[in-house]
């Protein structure tokens, strides 16, 4: 950070009534940024979107009553991979994915 920006930093926070850090974790709490992650962010829809089908076809074949536990455990392993491309999109910055 530049003498000049530390400068505007204090003032904008002496003007808020806060320390430099209080104001910006406020800033931070008020203006998170977000990162778009486009094509990863595509693909992890992508991927919720065929996971969900399958998903659902299992939940239909339970539902009637021919439903086997390697569906069950079919079904599980996507909600895991769902949940684990989610993750690692978040860790890349996309801070609204999980």
């Amino acid at each position: 950070m530049s003498a000049k920006d530390y400068e505007l930093l204090k003032k904008k926070s002496a003007a808020a009534g806060l320390s430099a850090n209080a104001w910006l974790m406020a800033q931070l709490a008020t203006n998170r940024p977000v990162l778009h992650w486009e094509a990863e962010t595509w693909e992890a829809i992508r991927f919720m979107d065929e996971a969900g089908r399958e998903i659902n076809a299992i939940a239909r074949d339970f539902n009637s009553g021919y439903g086997t536990a390697e569906q069950l455990r079919r079904a599980v392993h996507l909600l895991g991979a769902v949940y684990e491309q989610l993750y690692a999109l978040r860790k890349k910055g996309y801070l609204h994915a999980a």
